[in-house]
């Protein structure tokens, strides 16, 4: 289902306390787990050279009960958890087998997308860090000449709709007001301005009015001779 139009936040920052950026995991999530100086109980280490990514395959899938299958602890279920807390958490269970474990969880099959006019539209990977609309806009190498800044949308789902939230990047303070922090799955979009259906029809027919002067610049050269 998608709510076609902007929530009922009257701020950012409101909607941003309605839908907490810090997800947790859950059924199907892959995750690696790094042990600090433990790389034979680590599943992709962050601390070796054996660091991994999602394409490595050095990775644990969470099963439909939110488990996993882990060296020296065996099943644990991390479903519920933030990566934060399922590192504390997994930090108190290995403390049964080795002296102050540190342990690092990193999610790697949470990505968001943005679309319309960036240089790089498509979809990017956050793991653990906050990423911020800003940031994402680095991913894409920034915004192109035609962007329509002032009607940027958040698309998120909240409470199992599809919810549209406009922001506006051309008032006062906007980078402040809004930077959201991004979720699993957000996309962006940014609508390009009108002005860019005449400049492309104007790119269309340049060709072709230059060909057809050609031609009729032919036709003359025959016409003389």
């Amino acid at each position: 289902m998608f709510n076609d139009g902007p929530i009922p936040a009257k701020t950012m920052q409101e909607f941003v306390l309605m839908n907490p950026s810090d997800p947790s995991l859950s059924s199907g999530d892959k995750i690696s787990i790094s042990i600090w100086g433990h790389d034979d109980l680590s599943i992709g280490s962050i601390n070796s050279p054996y660091i991994t990514d999602e394409e490595t395959g050095r990775w644990v899938i969470l099963d439909k009960e939110g488990e996993v299958n882990l060296p020296k602890i065996g099943r644990v279920n991390l479903a519920g958890y933030n990566v934060k807390e399922a590192g504390y958490f997994l930090e108190k269970l290995y403390a049964r087998h080795i002296q102050n474990p540190i342990v690092n969880v990193r999610v790697l099959n949470h990505f968001v997308t943005i679309l319309g006019e960036v240089n790089r539209p498509g979809k990017y990977k956050i793991d653990n860090e906050e990423v911020r609309l800003i940031e994402l806009l680095g991913e894409a190498e920034g915004y192109t000449k035609y962007a329509k800044m002032d009607e940027v949308l958040l698309i998120r789902e909240v409470n199992g709709n599809m919810t549209k939230f406009p922001i506006d990047f051309t008032g006062v303070g906007s980078l402040n007001t809004g930077n959201a922090v991004l979720n699993p799955n957000d996309i962006v979009y940014i609508p390009a301005i009108k002005r860019k259906e005449g400049d492309e029809a104007l790119s269309r027919a340049i060709p072709i009015a230059s060909i057809a002067t050609g031609v009729a610049l032919v036709i003359s050269a025959l016409i003389v001779k």
